[in-house]
């Protein structure tokens, strides 16, 4: 469950006052993300170019690669979140 640690007696009661610390679980979403970049060939290899067409040039834009890249990487990452949360 959790650790109790007193954190200071009050000076009216008897009675202490507990600060339960509960342990988080790691978060999986990072690594679940990462999993899922390897379903997603083709935007992110159009995201990689662009960003080196941008280097090379010194300016531009690669915001609607960048978006397509994600929405790939979500679709495949929700399904896994979902089972997790059931």
């Amino acid at each position: 469950r959790g650790l109790a640690i007193p954190l200071a007696a009050s000076p009216r009661s008897i009675s202490l006052r507990y600060l339960v610390i509960m342990s988080d679980p790691e978060c999986q979403l990072p690594s679940i993300k990462e999993d899922c970049k390897s379903s997603c060939p083709t935007q992110l290899t159009h995201y990689a170019k662009c960003i080196e067409r941008v280097t090379a040039k010194g300016s531009g834009d690669c915001e609607p690669y960048y978006f397509d890249m994600l929405k790939c990487i979500d679709k495949c990452a929700i399904p896994k979140i979902g089972k997790m949360l059931k």
